[in-house]
């Protein structure tokens, strides 16, 4: 081979390259950034365990927290349902309707799904459209019945509290949803609007379920923003809490309680108390004074 052939090869191997990486150069980024996420990235949100003698705590019934649900910002963003801690079919739920819409959700979600939905449809250009909210027993059943290996038993769904939203977007649901621009949007923004990715991947063995993207799930803040950033499950993040013990997360103090009374600083601006389905309550607190 003399060298004008061989230099004619190398120069149309290095304009190939060039071609490649312009053609790919998005899908090779963002395989870049989620390879650096999974693996280098340092989360950024603390959990700092707070001496109980630094707060000033006053304490209150459950009682006194059920009785007065708005002072308290009683809500059941935090429930918690999977094959060990299930619902049962009497269990009811405080379900209404998204805006006029006929979709219905837990109260708690309802005002984070609206921002969440208009952020969406801002970046994106197009609109989140909810495939399955609230669940019956039977519809749950019947979903079960049929594809047992990919539905939860009734009364192991997270669709039962309203809590958990199936969403898509035009022409992309299921696992297909990763594949729209809605599907990146939701997949990296969802904490900042109170969800999560219940379901993640690489955490099948701890969830008992396959990565689905598109499974979101309220918790509201702190707690999506530090489950996001540590990339930990519900069950982990359960984990991490000593009952009856303070910590601050980014700028709230949390705390998770066993009762029959709550330990509530004296003084805040905002307040949230919610069950979380194993007998114990989370405290989430903003700003204290």
């Amino acid at each position: 081979m003399n060298w004008s052939l061989r230099k004619t090869i190398i120069l149309l191997s290095i304009l190939l390259v060039v071609i490649a990486l312009l053609i790919f150069r998005q899908p090779l980024a963002e395989a870049a950034g989620d390879f650096y996420e999974r693996y280098f990235r340092k989360p950024s949100i603390g959990m700092e365990a707070l001496d109980s003698g630094s707060l000033s705590l006053k304490e209150v019934s459950i009682d006194e927290v059920y009785a007065n649900p708005d002072l308290f910002g009683f809500n059941e963003s935090m429930l918690l349902v999977n094959k060990t801690n299930k619902v049962g079919k009497e269990d009811s739920f405080d379900i209404i309707y998204y805006k006029d819409t006929d979709v219905p959700m837990n109260r708690a979600i309802v005002s984070d799904y609206s921002k969440f939905s208009a952020a969406v449809l801002d970046a994106c250009g197009e609109k989140m459209f909810v495939m399955s909210s609230v669940r019956s027993f039977e519809e749950q059943d019947q979903l079960f019945k049929e594809d047992p290996e990919v539905a939860a038993p009734p009364g192991e769904s997270e669709h039962h509290t309203g809590l958990a939203l199936d969403v898509y977007a035009y022409q992309f649901a299921g696992p297909g949803f990763l594949d729209s621009p809605v599907g990146k949007f939701v997949q990296k923004n969802c904490a900042d609007f109170g969800f999560i990715i219940r379901y993640p991947e690489g955490k099948e063995g701890l969830t008992g379920f396959s990565y689905e993207p598109w499974h979101i799930r309220y918790v509201g803040f702190p707690h999506s923003l530090y489950i996001s950033d540590h990339r930990i499950t519900l069950e982990e993040y359960f984990d991490r809490f000593e009952f009856d013990r303070y910590y601050r997360i980014d700028s709230y103090l949390v705390s998770r309680q066993e009762g029959p009374s709550l330990w509530i600083p004296e003084n805040y601006d905002w307040i949230s108390v919610s069950p979380d389905n194993t007998g114990s309550f989370f405290v989430t607190i903003k700003d204290t004074l």
